[in-house]
């Protein structure tokens, strides 16, 4: 089975942190929440108190690497997930082993940062476009360049997780769940990567 982490701190967005777990669960994905706080207790952008999986420092003790790694946004999430040195160091290890890490909302300005969408295709909140740093901006609900996803925002959740879905179990598969989500309906156009 495959397993992703989704990297949160306080402030996370709850419907994109929640829609990705939901939509890699029905995908077969071993999802799980992984918090930089020092314990479990993460408290989201509208006040929902939150308990993680796991911590950012339990599982960077293990030699275990998951399939991936998505940042669901919340400008506090983002911009403390960029502050961490930790998690920095975390999503430098799995872009470098060419795992999917993913990012979504305000967060894709973390990658951005770290030089990680250098000459890359990708997509963030809108007004947020100059932290695609090196990236060249795509207006899309969810985008895919290679190893690299990003997501516009908070309503694209599900279709965020869809799309790394997509790439630990294929098209057929994403296919399956976002027809099931009724994100990809006959006759409605959505998720172009499934195109």
């Amino acid at each position: 089975m495959k397993k992703a982490y989704i990297l949160i701190a306080d402030g996370f967005e709850e419907t994109e942190a929640i829609g990705t777990w939901d939509a890699l669960r029905r995908g077969g994905v071993d999802a799980r929440f992984v918090t930089i706080n020092s314990t479990p207790a993460v408290e989201g952008a509208h006040g929902l108190k939150f308990t993680a999986d796991h911590t950012l420092a339990e599982v960077s003790k293990s030699s275990e690497k998951v399939d991936a790694i998505a940042l669901p946004g919340g400008l506090g999430n983002a911009e403390r997930l960029k502050a961490s040195k930790e998690a920095r160091v975390y999503l430098q290890a799995y872009y470098d082993d060419r795992k999917v890490v993913g990012a979504m909302c305000a967060s894709p300005m973390v990658l951005g940062d770290m030089g990680l969408l250098e000459g890359k295709k990708a997509t963030i909140y809108p007004g947020m476009e100059a932290e695609l740093k090196g990236a060249e901006h795509h207006n899309a609900e969810a985008y895919i360049d290679g190893n690299v996803i990003t997501g516009r925002g908070p309503v694209y959740g599900l279709a965020f997780g869809v799309a790394i879905l997509s790439k630990l179990e294929g098209e057929e598969k994403a296919r399956e769940v976002a027809s099931g989500l009724l994100l990809h309906e006959k006759g409605v156009e959505t998720l172009p990567f499934l195109k």
